[in-house]
């Protein structure tokens, strides 16, 4: 793994790290203030709304959690497979593509696999 994919991953283990925990102010932490997410073709554009409308009510309003599942570099990114799960019962298999600029992510691309 390059030193940016690599970069990449620590961000996004500390980042799921606090989603796991519900630790909000860690996620805001986490997340560059301009962040971008497209999850599954739903763009957010900025923290606020990236944990408003994506992180706060569908994983940590949840109880949802990640469990890493494997990692590869993608050039100036790094792809975090994981299995997402609810106590609810909701299951879900996904991969999340990580960017990171400035110690802090700077977008998130995720899809179902």
């Amino acid at each position: 793994m390059n030193e940016v994919s690599q970069q990449a991953l620590d961000a996004a283990r500390a980042f799921i790290a606090a989603a796991n925990r519900g630790d909000v102010p860690a996620l805001e932490r986490a997340l560059a203030p301009d962040v971008r997410i497209d999850m599954g073709g739903a763009v957010h554009q900025g923290r606020g709304q990236v944990l408003d409308r994506f992180f706060l009510p569908w994983v940590v309003r949840v109880a949802g959690r990640y469990q890493e599942t494997g990692a590869r570099p993608a050039g100036d990114a790094v792809i975090v497979l994981y299995r997402f799960r609810t106590p609810a019962g909701l299951r879900e298999d996904l991969a999340y593509t990580y960017r990171v600029g400035g110690g802090a992510i700077t977008e998130i691309v995720g899809r179902f696999t």
